[in-house]
């Protein structure tokens, strides 16, 4: 089956197109990012996205959407399958509102597009811990300023700071995955990176409820510097 990823650049936009790519099953296509005048913003830069896709060898595909977004996605999912695409998959782990509900599924009813989710209705903490043990890294890049302090943000999480990340989970009653929107991430290397991302240049802001960067510098690494 021929399949594009819907994808952020985040942590589970990651680890679902690792899943898909080893499990052999389908084509993936494009890496797809739909994209409004307010997103994806700060919290993931699209020139990243580009990079990521560069690194990971897959087309990145920019389709458009605005108000009302039920019927704007559901037009550019409708070119998606024009252009031979029979399967999105996404990075979902459970309903997070009753507004968006299983969003992909609203936006492609009536569409011979099957919705794929790798991640769906299993534990957060342990696919926190599969995106970290596998080898992905990833940078926060927007955090909510009720659940982070100051530092978080342009930290990377990997293997050694993912502890500090489940304490605070526990501790603030938030989802490991952020998957409410505690925080948001992109992905900077992993086992689908043939390149890594190094983030060279940040500035650290904030708004009233969110702490953010604005990434000013970045560029691809050798895997063995």
């Amino acid at each position: 089956m021929k399949v594009a990823v819907s994808w952020s650049g985040g942590m589970e936009s990651a680890v679902s197109l690792n899943r898909i790519l080893k499990e052999g099953k389908h084509d993936v296509e494009y890496l797809v990012a739909f994209v409004s005048e307010t997103w994806p913003a700060n919290c993931h830069p699209v020139p990243i996205m580009e990079l990521q896709a560069k690194s990971i060898g897959i087309p990145l595909l920019k389709l458009a959407v605005k108000e009302p977004f039920e019927k704007t996605y559901h037009e550019e999912c409708a070119k998606l399958v024009k252009m031979g695409i029979e399967g999105i998959v996404t990075g979902d782990i459970y309903v997070v509102d009753e507004l968006h509900g299983r969003w992909m599924d609203k936006v492609t009813e009536g569409l011979n597009l099957k919705v794929i989710m790798p991640l769906w209705q299993e534990d957060t903490g342990k696919v926190l811990d599969e995106e970290v043990s596998s080898g992905f890294k990833s940078v926060f890049t927007c955090l909510l300023k009720r659940c982070f302090t100051e530092e978080w943000a342009g930290r990377e999480l990997n293997i050694d700071s993912v502890q500090d990340l489940k304490e605070l989970a526990k501790e603030k009653g938030m989802d490991p995955c952020g998957e409410n929107g505690e925080y948001h991430t992109m992905t900077i290397d992993g086992p689908i990176f043939n390149e890594k991302i190094e983030i060279g240049q940040f500035v650290k802001k904030q708004t009233d409820t969110r702490l953010y960067i604005e990434i000013s510098e970045f560029c691809f690494k050798p895997k063995n510097s």
